[in-house]
């Protein structure tokens, strides 16, 4: 019985974050920021719910050495939004100031403003520093984030909220089976964070699945993703929608599918529509959902007047891909610079 890691990229995460492949990530901010964004396309971005939702995932699919190594708990008690702030004051001033209270307070005040704390003009520079202190150990959770260097920091309200998805996760009728223990010689096998690249149209993509639960009997595979939604877990098909969920959904079965047909053994299973794994840290109700287009190629339509619009994601790889490899482009594809464009064609195009 082959397994399917044998078929799987055998790097690290690391090395898999810093392969250029387009990945999912970048064809969903590309998509929802444009090409006047092009320039921060491949900056990291980290918020506090993708944080959460990496503490999930390395606790349910990964193993304790895993989280110990990419992640640090500080007993410290400060709300996401502040966390969120201490964070971009630490990423702007860490290689200057390794002490909160040296760094300028004008300074301060402004990246505190530019991510969301008090961000109207009427409050003076002075006001909003000492608002900020105000919240919490600001103080104490920058010199952890020093002394954390390399590591993720994370509350450990944050860590208990992680421990109680997990909890439901591994008991809900509706998800227990999907994280149940492999057992050997059990025709039933589940694979965690997986790795593949593939190639369409001359553009290299990659991916890192959460799951892959393959059935040998059946010779059947169902790709799966976990997701911690700040939304309630009946609500997940409005978030499918807000964050673009099928590009990866389509994107990742694509790739994934070129390799089983790559494959000698694997080449004959059928893989089948991307199911998503739902769990909200508050209402504790796991829920899956399954996305029948997966498999569909080309512009997707719904809602009762066709109004929500999705495009096919090697689409998006291809007009990104044509910014990349022209970086000499000052404007969009298509506009002209030395006649008059059409307002009318380009409000036709709007979604």
């Amino acid at each position: 019985m082959k397994t399917l890691d044998q078929i799987a990229l055998p790097i690290s995460e690391a090395e898999y974050r810093a392969d250029p492949a387009l990945s999912y990530s970048t064809l969903s901010r590309f998509s929802k920021e444009g090409f006047h964004k092009l320039n921060k396309l491949f900056e990291p971005f980290s918020t506090p719910s993708t944080v959460f939702g990496g503490i999930v995932d390395t606790l349910i699919t990964g193993t304790a050495k895993d989280f110990e190594d990419n992640y640090i708990i500080a007993y410290l008690s400060l709300d996401d939004d502040t966390i969120q702030v201490v964070q971009a004051i630490y990423d702007t001033f860490k290689s200057q100031y390794n002490d909160f209270m040296k760094i300028p307070l004008i300074q301060v005040s402004q990246v505190a403003k530019q991510n969301g704390f008090w961000p109207a003009d009427k409050w003076t520079d002075n006001a909003r520093y000492n608002g900020l202190l105000k919240k919490g150990d600001v103080v104490g959770y920058y010199k952890f984030l020093i002394e954390s260097e390399g590591k993720t920091v994370i509350t450990n309200e944050q860590y208990q909220d992680a421990i109680k998805c997990i909890q439901a996760l591994k008991t809900s009728e509706a998800t227990r089976f999907y994280f149940a223990e492999n057992e050997p010689n059990n025709p039933i096998q589940r694979y965690y964070q997986l790795k593949f690249k593939a190639a369409f149209d001359d553009i290299n993509y990659r991916c890192m699945a959460d799951l892959l639960l393959c059935d040998y009997n059946n010779k059947k595979i169902y790709p799966c993703d976990l997701k911690t939604s700040s939304s309630y877990e009946d609500e997940f098909y409005q978030s499918f929608i807000k964050w673009q969920y099928q590009l990866q959904a389509r994107t990742y079965w694509n790739i994934i599918k070129k390799n089983l047909d790559e494959d000698a053994f694997f080449k004959d299973f059928e893989l089948e529509d991307y199911t998503f794994i739902v769990v909200n840290k508050n209402s504790l109700v796991p829920l899956t959902w399954r996305f029948k287009d997966t498999k569909t190629i080309g512009t997707l339509y719904y809602g009762k007047n066709k109004q929500i619009v999705m495009k096919d994601p090697f689409d998006i790889g291809k007009e990104l891909n044509y910014y990349l490899t022209h970086q000499e482009s000052v404007v969009q594809k298509g506009i002209n610079l030395n006649k008059t464009n059409d307002i009318i064609q380009y409000l036709n195009e709007l979604e």
